[in-house]
């Protein structure tokens, strides 16, 4: 059975990614049938939605025992998980400060910690270009948010060059980082530095965003694959594709029914 429509994100900008994050049980609502997309995250929640993002994450350290997460908290194994895979990291004291709401930044560090990722370009020079704000982002957090910039992982709203990173994030700004690091389409793409933007006329019944210079595109009831000149380099032909990751994409092509 499909997962029901949460009863207040259809006007919120991130509802199509949230959508798909319910549809694969890696987000879940309240009681009430809200998200509460604005609501902000506490340092448990976002390690709890980690985990479900990325179940496989290789352990790089051994656990550690936080003096303020009991093993009967609700989300000690979620800590434990994103701990021991480098996401999330304590404090000097050896808390975790778990009921803390998680601010902006240190949700993409931690993503960007967890995922390995490291710049390529110059760090404050990519900081410089692409936020008006960028003297407030934390020095020790540069390199990390150069590097989610580079992999269009900062979604910016309402304003693409505010970055805002002590703001405390969202349930909706969250749910769209987890969009982005896993490639699952639905974030809107006006919101994302650095992504670029091509004119394609209007031809495909559906199109998805960009990812590795491919899109995916479906003409007619098959899906094929466009690059960003908009030229068809894999022709319609399949019955499901997925968008390319490292190089590959997954896809799908199901057999005729004998009459």
């Amino acid at each position: 059975m499909n997962n029901p429509i949460f009863s207040d994100i259809q006007n919120h900008w991130a509802q199509d990614c949230i959508k798909q994050l319910s549809q694969r049980n890696l987000i879940s609502g309240y009681p009430d049938g809200s998200f509460r997309p604005n609501a902000p995250v506490t340092r448990a929640e976002f390690a709890a939605l980690l985990r479900k993002a990325f179940p496989n994450a290789a352990p790089i350290r051994n656990a550690i025992t936080f003096v303020d997460v009991p093993s009967n908290h609700w989300a000690n194994q979620a800590i434990q998980a994103v701990y021991r895979a480098g996401f999330l990291s304590g404090y000097p004291d050896r808390t975790f400060k778990p009921n803390q709401q998680i601010p902006r930044v240190q949700t993409f560090v931690a993503m960007v910690s967890g995922l390995k990722y490291s710049p390529t370009k110059t760090p404050s020079e990519t900081i410089k270009k692409y936020f008006d704000d960028g003297l407030e982002i934390p020095s020790y957090a540069i390199n990390a948010i150069a590097s989610a910039t580079e992999r269009y992982l900062v979604v910016n709203y309402p304003n693409i060059r505010r970055f805002n990173p002590n703001q405390n994030a969202t349930r909706g700004e969250v749910a769209a980082l987890i969009c982005r690091a896993l490639k699952i389409s639905g974030v809107p793409l006006q919101y994302i530095p650095g992504m670029e933007f091509i004119v394609i006329g209007a031809q495909f019944e559906e199109a998805d965003a960009f990812s590795e210079g491919m899109a995916r595109v479906k003409i007619g009831e098959k899906w094929g694959y466009i690059d960003k000149t908009g030229k068809l380099v894999i022709a319609p032909q399949f019955d499901e594709a997925d968008a390319f990751s490292d190089g590959v994409a997954l896809v799908r092509q199901y057999k005729a029914k004998r009459e």
